[in-house]
C-alpha cells in the first residue's frame, strides 16, 4: 500500500507533542552531544588548561589563547563552503567527518610539545571540525527539523557545552591534578571518535520531508492549536535566500550585535580560571566558580528558550543584549572571593543564551530552506569578533597585569548591542508576495 503524500490534506488534523519515533528530538540530542564534547575543548575545558600548560610549556597566555583565534578563523572560511553543501546534502556526513577528524586532532594535542603542532591541531584541526559539529551542522540539521518548537528544539541542543561546564569541569580538573593536563585532551578526542562520530551517523537526517513527516513531529494537515507559542508553522514561515537576506537591514543589525557580543563570550570563558587565580582564588575553589559559571549557563538554556517561546526571538534576544552588559558589571565589580564566585551564575545564565537565540535568530528572520548558506555567511561576518575574544583578552593582562579595562570595554559593547537587537525588526518583502516554494525572489 502507497504511504499517502506527506502534505496531503486529507490525513485528519492531530499535533504531536513528543512522538517516539520523530526523529529530531533525537538529532537534538546528539546536536547537544556535540557541544557537550567538541564545543567545551575550545571553552571550558580550554580554561580549565591554560594554567597546567603555562606552567608545563612555559608558553605565554596569549600564545596558548592565540590557537583559539586560529581555530575561529577556519571554522567561519570553512562555513561558508559548507552551508550550502549542507543545505543541499544534510549534515550527517559532514557531522560524522568531523567527529572522527576533530576528535583524532584532540587526541594528538594530548602529545604536542610545540606550539607549530599546537596551532596546526587545535587552531586548524579542531577549528576546522567545528564548523561541523557546532555551528552549520546542528544549526542547519535542527531548522529544518522544526519550526513552531524550533525555541525549545534550540534550547536543549545549545545546552551540551554548559552542561559539561557544570558537571565535567569538577571531574576534569581532578583528572588533571591526579594526572597532567594531556589527560584532558586525550578523554575528549577518544569520547568524539568512539560515542559521538557513530551517532551522528546513525541518527541525523536532513529533513523530515525525506522521511514522509514534517516538522515539529506534526501529522499531515497538522495546524497550531497553541497560540501561546510564538513560533511560526511551516505554512507561514517565508524562507529567504542569502542573496536576498544580505540586502535587508535586519541581517546587518543582528551582525553587528553579535559582534559586539562575541568578544566576551569567547574572551571571558577562556580567561576565567586565570582570572580567578590572578584575583586571589585556589586553583580548586577557582575551578568551583568555573563549574557555577557553567550551572548557570545550564539553566540559561531553558530560561532563554521560555523566553523566546513565549515572547518570540527579537524581544529575547533585546533583552539578551542588555542583560549581557550588566552580568559583565557585575563580574567586573567583584572584588572578593566570594562575590566573584557569586558573579560566576549570573555571567554564565547570560551567555548560556548565546548559543540557543543566535542558532534560532537565522530561522525565524528568514526561513529554513537557506539557513545553512546564512549561517555560513553571517558566521564569517562577525569571526573577527568571536576569534580575538581570548587573544584580546589575554593580550591585555600581558600588557597591563590586569584585566579590568577590556572587560569595561565588553560591558560596554553589550550594552549598544542591546540597542541594536532591538532595532532588528524581522523583514518584510516590500514588491512582492512569497512564493509557495519559499524561494523568494532571486
Amino acid at each position: 500500500m502507497n504511504r499517502p503524500s506527506p502534505m496531503s490534506s486529507a490525513t485528519p488534523t492531530r499535533r504531536i507533542t513528543l512522538y517516539p519515533s520523530f526523529r529530531g528530538w533525537w538529532i537534538v540530542g546528539v546536536s547537544f552531544l556535540a557541544l557537550f564534547t567538541h564545543g567545551a575543548a575550545t571553552s571550558y575545558l580550554f580554561g580549565l588548561l591554560v594554567v597546567p600548560m603555562e606552567n608545563d610549556l612555559g608558553w605565554s597566555r596569549t600564545t596558548l589563547t592565540g590557537a583559539l583565534t586560529v581555530a575561529t578563523f577556519v571554522s567561519a572560511g570553512l562555513g561558508m563552503v559548507l552551508g550550502p553543501l549542507f543545505d543541499r546534502s544534510g549534515a550527517r556526513l559532514g557531522m560524522t567527518l568531523s567527529a572522527l577528524f576533530g576528535g583524532a586532532c584532540l587526541l594528538l594535542l594530548a602529545f604536542t610539545d610545540v606550539p607549530w603542532a599546537y596551532y596546526v591541531l587545535l587552531g586548524v584541526g579542531v577549528g576546522a571540525a567545528r564548523t561541523g559539529l557546532e555551528i552549520v551542522g546542528p544549526r542547519t540539521a535542527i531548522a529544518n527539523w522544526f519550526v513552531r518548537r524550533r525555541a525549545a528544539a534550540f534550547a536543549w541542543s545549545s545546552g551540551g557545552r554548559a552542561a559539561f561546564g557544570f558537571l565535567m569541569v569538577p571531574v576534569f580538573a581532578i583528572l588533571i591534578e591526579q594526572t597532567s593536563w594531556r589527560a584532558g585532551w586525550a578523554v575528549l578526542g577518544v569520547v568524539e571518535i568512539f560515542i559521538l562520530a557513530p551517532l551522528v551517523w546513525f541518527i541525523v537526517r536532513r529533513r523530515p520531508e525525506d522521511h514522509g513527516q514534517l516538522p515539529d513531529g506534526d501529522l499531515p494537515g497538522a495546524m497550531r492549536l497553541d497560540r501561546s507559542d510564538r513560533s511560526r508553522t511551516v505554512s507561514d514561515e517565508d524562507s529567504w535566500t542569502l542573496r536576498e537576506a544580505v540586502r535587508t537591514r535586519t541581517l546587518w543589525l543582528i551582525v553587528i550585535s553579535i559582534m559586539l557580543t562575541g568578544f566576551p563570550a569567547t574572551g571571558v570563558i577562556a580567561n576565567m580560571v586565570p582570572y580567578f587565580i590572578d584575583e586571589g582564588l585556589t586553583s580548586t575553589f577557582a575551578s568551583s566558580a568555573f563549574a557555577f559559571f557553567g550551572f548557570g549557563a545550564m539553566l540559561g538554556r531553558p530560561f532563554w528558550g521560555y523566553i523566546s517561546s513565549r515572547f518570540g526571538v527579537h524581544a529575547s534576544l533585546t533583552l539578551w543584549g542588555f542583560g549581557y552588559s550588566l552580568s559583565i558589571a557585575l563580574y567586573v565589580l567583584a572584588d572578593t572571593p566570594a562575590t566573584l564566585f557569586a558573579a560566576a551564575w549570573p555571567i554564565g545564565l547570560v551567555i548560556g543564551g548565546s548559543q540557543q537565540l543566535q542558532s534560532q535568530a537565522w530561522p525565524d528572520y528568514f526561513g529554513r530552506r537557506h539557513v545553512g548558506a546564512i549561517t555560513g555567511l553571517t558566521v564569517l561576518l562577525v569571526t573577527p569578533a568571536m576569534a580575538l575574544g581570548p587573544v584580546v583578552t589575554a593580550l591585555a593582562f600581558d600588557l597591563t597585569g590586569s584585566y579590568e579595562p577590556v572587560h569595561t570595554a565588553y560591558v560596554v559593547g553589550a550594552f549598544f548591542a542591546g540597542f541594536f537587537f532591538l532595532a532588528a525588526r524581522r523583514p518584510r518583502r516590500k514588491s512582492r508576495a512569497p512564493s509557495p516554494s519559499g524561494e523568494g525572489a532571486r
